[in-house]
């Protein structure tokens, strides 16, 4: 009998738009699965600045949604299945949006154009060997694209032993998965957090009595796009041999990325991994280059100094001053033959002991919390012998009967003391809430999902023998009180929470409170189902709730008027728009009795009231937003609004902003914007906009120069794939949230 067992798990090469292609803040209703599906489904192909496609019944159809989702001119009547880009088509306009980043400082992130994913698809599979080649030149990466991911998996207890983590954030080297990551194995770190906690980091701080942080100053948006070129061949070669360096592997990234980014050369988009890739090699020779002058002036590395960089991020070691100056000097003059430079504000020194501040924070917060918060079942038998009756005493084959014992629970968690705790740590350890943000909360929902996991298990033994009618009138009081403080405990812990995320809200951290949030929701909607030997009353079975209608009504309205407060804090603005969307999608969650009314709606998005000639309002009252909104911002909202009564007027209003939108931007360069292309699929597909004969829908084609007698076959093919981006209907937020966690960033 053979022990191991593989499987393939089929990903093509298009696997790459599942884990390289899109930012991590996006909004959870919102990936690439579907776009995917759709390309395998078909076959669409990029090769040679053509997009292929395998004939079907529907060809002229599938001709004519090519040409808008890729953005090509389709001159020809033929039935042909493929159409080529010319130069001018090759570059697209990505879909930038804002998330905030500092006070008062944002972070641009991208989508690249539709196109620019096939090409990337076909980019990977042309130079996927070269490009972890060229990932393995310095020597001190410690976040680098070490092979191509492995897509098998074993049963085996080696499978076991090695099974990555779920909450490894990338594919590290030595550990199996059974889902995909990212398109290449990582080496040694998925997180920097974990490079703080290795023997490696350890080991440097015995062998050496300083330490250096230093970054790269916006290091993407600094970086040229022609330097990819200059650091894997040689500037001066390249600026004397343009024609030729077209065609090598640099000289087409450099293409690629500039493409990708509108033919900009000075900076590239941000958030795909693949642009950490792009970053990655040029710094790789970077690294090589100091590695190399250093040695030549007998500073030699790790046995005089030991370097660790984290994409850009870096840490040096060393324990003489002209070794970090040499350091130091080399990298700012090597850095800005590249256009880039060092981020003075942000370089640090540290002696011995080398501990930063926000390690110090970090272990006062495990401290706080383990402190803080007590969860406990008491372990005692379930059982014991009642009292032998005062007849049966002198009788020695009598055998008492047994009676069952509810178990003590020691739960407390006082969420005022925990803020006024966790503000000492901000202020002792010198951190700002956002340094810690991310780690405080990943750290109370690990608290959190142990606990729920451990009462879970402790009610459901006790319901299963209620249901059988094992439990004394006493016993079931005494599960009632329990329910009722683990309530209280779960109040006191999102009072916590949503302080926590108050203070400023990012997509990050959003996404781990909702995290929470749906952690909660899901164990006070959970229910039993208990059957029985023999049917009782008709019935085979007992369909218990885990938690009663007044305690889940407590805690889903705590859960409500805490989003509230947010979205009043944070109303949609011109430049962030996404942060909170994702509790929109929450709050979906708790069904019809925890919807946000119109008025509430009206105040979060900011929308301005019109009025007539004479001032007047209309009746009913007419709204537009104060600013444009974008492709997340309408479609979170339609998902929020499905077909409900309610919403009709808000939905008009969203209807009008995006045809504003679209007809913003001059008809023939519609199809280059990322932003536009997308919003058109996902409003075809989308099923919360089917008015009467798709009036709407046929209005957004005609902007896009679908001909009229096209447009019926247009939509039914496109509602035919069900889902291109955004996933409409059938949504479930664990499993959507398990799925995001897998995607997070560096």
């Amino acid at each position: 009998m053979k022990n191991k067992t593989k499987k393939p798990i089929s990903y093509g090469i298009e696997r790459a738009l599942l884990s390289d292609v899109l930012p991590y803040e996006t909004p959870i209703i919102f990936s690439n699965r579907h776009f995917y599906q759709i390309l395998v489904n078909h076959k669409i192909k990029f090769h040679n600045n053509s997009i292929s496609w395998v004939n079907c019944k529907d060809n002229l159809i599938i001709k004519k949604l090519i040409s808008i989702l890729f953005d090509i001119e389709n001159t020809s009547s033929d039935d042909t299945n493929i159409l080529s880009l010319n130069n001018k088509e090759l570059r697209k306009k990505p879909f930038n949006y804002k998330i905030t980043h500092k006070e008062n400082d944002y972070r641009d992130l991208a989508i690249p154009h539709p196109k620019s994913q096939v090409e990337l698809v076909s980019f990977y599979d042309e130079f996927k060997e070269l490009i972890v080649y060229y990932a393995s030149q310095s020597p001190f990466s410690i976040r680098r694209p070490e092979r191509i991911a492995k897509f098998v998996y074993t049963n085996d207890n080696t499978y076991k032993l090695k099974k990555g983590n779920e909450d490894d954030l990338i594919e590290e080297s030595g550990k199996e998965y059974q889902s995909l990551k990212t398109f290449f194995v990582y080496e040694n770190y998925s997180n920097i957090y974990k490079f703080y906690e290795d023997y490696i980091y350890h080991r440097a701080e015995k062998k050496y009595a300083r330490m250096l942080k230093f970054d790269v100053s916006k290091c993407f948006d600094s970086i040229y796009t022609h330097s990819i070129s200059w650091a894997l061949i040689d500037k001066e070669f390249i600026k004397n041999n343009l024609k030729k360096e077209e065609h090598t592997f640099s000289g087409k990234f450099d293409k690629f990325m500039q493409n990708t980014n509108y033919g900009e050369t000075n900076g590239i988009i941000i958030g795909p991994e693949f642009s950490r890739i792009f970053a990655e090699l040029i710094l790789q020779q970077i690294d090589k280059k100091i590695e190399q002058t250093l040695r030549d002036k007998g500073i030699i590395h790790k046995v005089d100094y030991e370097i660790y960089r984290y994409v850009d991020d870096f840490f040096v070691f060393y324990n003489k001053e002209e070794t970090r100056e040499q350091i130091l000097d080399n990298y700012k003059i090597l850095l800005k033959e590249y256009k880039m430079s060092l981020n003075d504000s942000k370089t640090k020194l540290y002696e011995k002991p080398l501990i930063t501040e926000i390690t110090i924070a970090k272990n006062k917060i495990v401290n706080l919390l383990k402190e803080d918060i007590k969860f406990k079942i008491r372990k005692e038998e379930d059982k014991e012998d009642k009292e032998i009756p005062i007849g049966q005493r002198d009788n020695e084959e009598y055998v008492p009967e047994k009676k069952i014992k509810v178990s003590d629970i020691d739960v407390r968690c006082n969420s005022n003391k925990l803020i006024t705790e966790f503000k000492t740590v901000i202020v002792v350890s010198n951190v700002t809430y956002k340094d810690i943000m991310n780690y405080t909360l990943a750290l109370l929902k690990s608290n959190l999902v142990s606990n729920i996991e451990k009462y879970e298990k402790h009610k459901r033994k006790l319901e299963k023998r209620k249901s059988q009618g094992l439990l004394t009138k006493e016993e079931e009081k005494k599960i009632i009180k329990q329910e009722t403080n683990y309530r209280k405990y779960i109040v006191e812990i999102l009072d916590f929470t949503f302080f926590l995320y108050g203070v400023s809200p990012k997509v990050n951290s959003t996404i781990k409170l909702v995290n929470i949030l749906s952690k909660i929701i899901t164990t006070f909607k959970k229910k039993y189902r208990f059957h029985f030997e023999e049917p009782r009353d008709g019935k085979k079975y007992l369909l218990v709730h885990q938690f009663d209608k007044l305690n889940q009504e407590t805690v889903f309205k705590k859960i409500l008027d805490e989003i509230i407060l947010v979205l009043d804090k944070n109303k949609v603005a011109e430049h962030v728009q996404i942060e909170t969307l994702y509790l929109l999608i929450v709050l979906r969650e708790l069904g019809k009795d925890y919807r946000l009314t119109c008025a509430q709606l009206i105040k979060y998005l900011n929308l301005k009231e019109l009025r007539d000639s004479e001032q007047n309002s209309y009746d009913p009252k007419k709204y537009e937003f104060k600013n444009g909104i974008n492709y997340f911002v309408i479609t979170v909202l339609l998902f929020y609004f499905k077909n409900i009564n309610q919403y009709k007027g808000l939905k008009i209003v969203i209807k009008n902003a995006v045809l504003a939108k679209v007809k913003s931007i001059e008809k023939r360069n519609r199809t280059k914007y990322a932003e536009l292309v997308l919003l058109l699929f996902d409003l075809i597909a989308c099923p919360y906009l089917n008015d009467d004969e798709k009036k709407f829908k046929k209005q957004l084609l005609t902007c896009f120069k679908v001909d009229r007698t096209e447009q019926n076959d247009f939509i039914k093919f496109v509602e035919k794939q069900r889902y291109w981006y955004i996933k409409w209907d059938n949504f479930d937020l664990v499993k959507e949230l398990n799925s995001k966690s897998s995607l997070e960033p560096y």
